[in-house]
């Protein structure tokens, strides 16, 4: 089984400063974070942004050619992980017949984004790497829309530092264990 993500947003762990993308799990406090490189994360924000470029980018290429050849991008699904490294597939229909393209889950995110389509994680990914995102504050979560929600997160995001993360899953814990 697969979880939609609802909301995709970009951060900078400054330990080791590279761009992390965060994944949430829609209806759900939890998230997947997937450290990316530089020059994947610089499309993915420019897709999140909608930025416009002079000339087609090779994500714009990629989407011009397989639609150019009757194809439909459906969405993109992260089914695995293998030695800390995340594995996607990118889901495309013809003629009423789906398609399988594996893809790194920064070039299948920028797809998604772009094409606005819908995102999923295998179930076991989020119970074996999700985290828990209820300390980022997103208010009035109800009535917010997407981009109010993707606004919010990002701004949290703007200072992300990883070791937020670790000090709530740390004081978390702690508190965990003066329970047992």
């Amino acid at each position: 089984m697969f979880k939609k993500v609802d909301i995709i947003t970009m951060g900078l762990d400054k330990i080791s400063n590279s761009p992390v993308v965060f994944l949430r799990i829609e209806n759900t406090h939890l998230g997947i974070p997937i450290w990316i490189g530089a020059c994947e994360a610089t499309f993915l924000a420019l897709a999140i942004n909608e930025q416009k470029t002079p000339r087609p980018l090779t994500h714009d290429l990629i989407i011009s050619i397989l639609e150019n050849e009757g194809y439909d991008i459906n969405r993109v699904e992260i089914h695995n992980m293998e030695d800390n490294i995340y594995y996607s597939n990118i889901i495309l229909e013809k003629d009423g017949i789906e398609i399988n393209l594996d893809s790194r889950p920064s070039d299948a995110l920028v797809l998604a984004v772009k094409k606005r389509i819908p995102i999923y994680i295998k179930d076991k990914l989020i119970i074996d790497n999700g985290i828990d995102l209820s300390f980022i504050p997103i208010e009035n979560e109800e009535e917010n829309t997407e981009e109010d929600k993707r606004n919010e997160f990002k701004k949290f995001l703007e200072n992300f530092d990883i070791d937020t993360i670790k000090k709530h899953f740390f004081d978390e814990g702690k508190k965990y264990d003066e329970d047992k």
